[in-house]
């Protein structure tokens, strides 16, 4: 079978199952994480996030519907699967609470968790999707916003007077051209005298 590109995290107490079931788990997905309880679970989903998570109910320290819980309010697109057994089935309403996604009855039989990773991956497929697109949605704004922050405010023709140097606005009067570049644009002026026209102005100082 083609190994699942995903990170599972699969947390039971008993070693003996969390052996057995640990080798063929790991030969099924690209990243396998164990733990032996819920807290331990809980502490390396928060380090290391993966999107699938596999695990018994009944544990000493945090039972796995206590740790669901917990993941789900830190990542509620996590996909996990309880492993459960005939007399746990009194944790079922619970589980639905928890936003458990898919459960496999003990003793667990392989083919059938298999079947149940794969729909959850198919999930997890369509969450990547829409995550790539949110985060191509946001690079576009921040492009767009930036590339609008560099435009001109000015552009295109603008009629001005050989003589006076007023421009037409839209309306078709003529404005002094400070004002109208006030209007259709952000610069601020500063004034002051150009050489030339100082030595017209103040021929005796020059």
């Amino acid at each position: 079978m083609e190994k699942l590109d995903v990170t599972v995290l699969y947390v039971e107490d008993e070693e003996s199952a969390r052996a057995a079931l640990s080798t063929p788990l790991a030969r099924r997905v690209s990243t396998l994480l164990l733990a032996k309880d819920g807290r331990e679970g809980l502490e390396l989903f928060r380090r290391h996030g993966p999107e699938m998570v596999i695990t018994d109910i009944r544990m000493p320290v945090m039972n796995g519907l206590a740790m669901a819980r917990e993941i789900k309010a830190l990542r509620d697109a996590t996909q996990i699967i309880i492993t459960t057994a005939h007399s746990d089935t009194s944790y079922f309403e619970e589980a639905i609470e928890s936003g458990i996604d898919r459960y496999v009855l003990k003793p667990v039989d392989l083919d059938k968790l298999f079947r149940a990773m794969e729909r959850c991956m198919g999930t997890i497929l369509l969450e990547r999707e829409r995550q790539r697109h949110q985060e191509e949605r946001e690079k576009l704004i921040a492009e767009l916003q930036d590339a609008l922050s560099k435009v001109k405010l000015l552009s295109g023709f603008i009629p001005i007077c050989a003589s006076c140097k007023k421009i037409r606005d839209d309306q078709g009067f003529w404005n002094q051209l400070e004002k109208y570049i006030q209007d259709h644009s952000e610069a601020e002026f500063s004034h002051s005298i150009c050489p030339d026209c100082a030595k017209k102005l103040y021929p005796e100082l020059f």
